[in-house]
């Protein structure tokens, strides 16, 4: 059950004096405020000391970058389009039948059918906006822009099948709020840990700190057992208790990108313009200082003005040479794609200069980096979904012949991640029919690799073959029926 309580929010100052006097505190690059670049030096402090200082402005810039810069925004859709995928992991039941020698097809069959079923828009979620596939996708986009996001586990929430998923914003757990608790429990940036560093709930903000209604001073704060909530991050240290966002490595050269190419664009733009100014004729007096000639301040194309008496139209040029802006852009971009851990010509849509074989070297890479980010999801979040899902659907006898008590031989499953398709599939075909030929792969090995399962892929073709068998008989049947038609009519 959960807790609502209310304290009084106050800034957490027990490193105040260390922070002071420590020159140079935050320990990311990219949190500094004023420099230009990192400075070496500095105490090495715990990887959740470096997030509570730093990770709120951290999550702010990947958020603006999101937003704004068009790199960033490409990195984000392409983890969904190469983690979740178009039609989302694909979800295969492994029940076993009793004795637990082969599967038992006919539960399979039953669980694959209502999962689908609870993964409709207006079912699998609480607020009725999502599909089970848009869960998926909002899943990774907000883990790779904010490192981290809240799911909540609805038990007993009244559709069919007793449970739901909520999506919240990880901005609910409070990063300032630390507490030392009894019995060597203590609260870290909002994650109640026990003495062995393990998730015992989450103190959420009963309100978004970026809405109205939230007033500092007066914070609600709701306990939530872990059981009950997922904080899902991809960590990338021993005792990382909150989450980074993945492109955090990237953010501070993507905004001197941006900078300066901003500023290159800009020097452009006025070098291509024609700009004038009035410079006062030294041979003629000044007029009255109260009557102020009629100066004209803006000039359409193709415009004739009339020069103010006393003064001489003088025509503004600015160089603009721009010769080292393309190779300084690439130069950027490449470190920035190092960052975030894909290759430069597809987060800079640069096909330049590159030859198919480098192009399939840097493809398959980035496609281990995208397996392995499957792998950690389909962990995080799927395989606990489907199993929550299915004890909530047999404690509410949602799927009618099976029962609580078979849960563990029915809690048996599969989600595939999506597989990608070569630009010649031709050589692909040629090479897995030499492998299998020289017995390098099994068929079934091959199979998964496409992202598919075995086990259906064969029940696929047995039924397909069974299909042209069953037209052939008919065929058959109706050529015999007409050649005896034929005969008594001749007869």
């Amino acid at each position: 059950m959960t807790e609502v309580k209310q304290e009084i929010a106050t800034p957490d100052t027990s490193s105040k004096k260390t922070r002071r006097s420590q020159p140079g505190s935050k320990r990311f690059a990219l949190a500094k405020q004023g420099l230009t670049g990192p400075r070496l030096g500095g105490l090495s402090l715990s990887i959740n000391e470096e997030l509570r200082r730093d990770l709120a402005v951290i999550k702010a810039q990947s958020r603006r970058a999101g937003n704004d810069d068009g790199y960033i925004v490409k990195f984000l859709s392409m983890c969904e389009t190469h983690i979740v995928g178009p039609e989302g992991f694909a979800f295969q039941s492994k029940a076993k039948a009793f004795g637990g020698k082969s599967e038992d097809k006919k539960a399979n069959e039953l669980i694959e059918d209502h999962f689908a079923e609870w993964g409709k828009k207006g079912v699998c979620d609480v607020t009725g906006r999502y599909s089970w596939q848009d869960i998926q996708t909002l899943f990774i986009r907000t883990v790779a822009e904010d490192g981290e996001v809240l799911v909540r586990f609805v038990e007993g929430f009244p559709n069919k099948y007793g449970f739901a998923l909520q999506l919240l914003d990880s901005a609910h757990l409070d990063i300032n709020y630390n507490r030392e608790l009894k019995d060597g429990l203590r609260i870290r940036m909002g994650v109640e840990l026990d003495e062995w560093d393990r998730p015992v709930a989450y103190h959420i903000l009963t309100h978004h700190p970026g809405d109205r209604a939230y007033f500092y001073g007066n914070t609600r704060y709701e306990r939530i057992p872990a059981s009950e909530m997922l904080l899902a991050f991809l960590p990338f240290r021993v005792g990382q208790c909150r989450g980074v966002p993945w492109a955090h490595a990237a953010l501070l050269e993507m905004h001197h990108l941006q900078g300066y190419r901003e500023a290159e664009l800009t020097g452009a733009r006025i070098a291509a313009s024609k700009m004038l100014a009035y410079e006062p004729d030294s041979d003629v007096e000044p007029e009255d200082e109260d009557d102020e000639p009629d100066f004209v301040e803006e000039v359409e194309p193709g415009m004739a003005v009339v020069v103010p008496y006393g003064f001489t139209l003088k025509e503004l040029n600015f160089n603009q040479s721009g010769s080292n802006f393309a190779a300084y852009m690439k130069e950027g971009k490449r470190g920035a794609a190092s960052g975030m851990d894909v290759s430069y010509n597809t987060l800079g849509n640069d096909g330049e200069g590159i030859s198919f074989s480098s192009l399939r070297q840097f493809v398959l890479e980035d496609r281990d980096g995208w397996k392995k980010k499957q792998r950690w999801m389909r962990q995080e979040l799927c395989d606990v979904v489907k199993s929550k899902w299915l004890l909530m659907t047999l404690v509410s006898n949602a799927i009618p012949g099976l029962r609580f008590k078979e849960l563990e031989r029915l809690d048996k499953h599969r989600f595939q991640g999506r597989r990608w398709d070569w630009v010649d599939p031709l050589k692909d075909e040629k090479a897995n029919t030499e492998a299998i030929n020289n017995m390098t792969k099994s068929p079934l090995q091959i199979i998964r690799e496409r992202g598919e399962d075995p086990e259906t892929v064969i029940n696929e073709l047995i039924m397909f073959e069974e299909m042209v068998a069953e037209v052939r008989k008919k065929r058959t049947l109706a050529t015999q029926q007409q050649g005896n038609k034929n005969g008594k009519e001749e007869e």
